[in-house]
């Protein structure tokens, strides 16, 4: 649909279940159920992506985001519950890429046992939107008020 150029502004796909409350450091990558097979299977799957668009690829902002991120304790069954603070990836049209958005805030100052947020999600969003579609953030997120990231050109 992007390369025959029918209109298409936004797509949302779903890539699998990555709420692993068990095994989560289990490092075979040849298992698809594992973090690290979750992780090559994406990986593998995004570079495919942009090798099929061609050229295509440079009209495309690819963004991947969680709602949740994990725990920093490990459980009772070697996984991570769900935590605070979530990690996201732009790729493609117009990103300022190479290098991490964002404050790391450290292992010192939990809050209650998770990572404390640094950069809200829709900051993040709010920048794509704004430079790829030329809208309000207002429009999009009502009543928030974004801090500047830096992840778009």
């Amino acid at each position: 649909m992007i390369k025959a150029r029918v209109g298409i502004e936004v797509v949302t796909l779903d890539h699998g279940s990555w709420d692993m409350h068990s095994r989560v450091g289990k490092v075979d990558a040849t298992s698809p159920v594992s973090m690290a097979g979750m992780a090559t299977t994406l990986a593998q799957g995004l570079a495919a992506f942009f090798a099929d668009l061609g050229v295509e690829g440079d009209r495309v902002t690819l963004v991947t985001l969680t709602e949740f991120g994990r725990r920093v304790t490990e459980n009772g069954t070697q996984g991570l519950d769900h935590g605070w603070a979530n990690s996201t990836l732009l790729l493609g049209a117009g990103v300022r890429g190479g290098r991490y958005y964002g404050t790391w805030p450290g292992l010192d100052n939990l809050a209650d046992g998770d990572l404390r947020v640094t950069t809200n999600y829709r900051s993040v969003l709010s920048e794509v939107v704004t430079s790829r579609f030329g809208v309000s953030t207002s429009a999009v997120f009502p009543n928030f008020q974004p801090e500047p990231v830096g992840v778009m050109s």
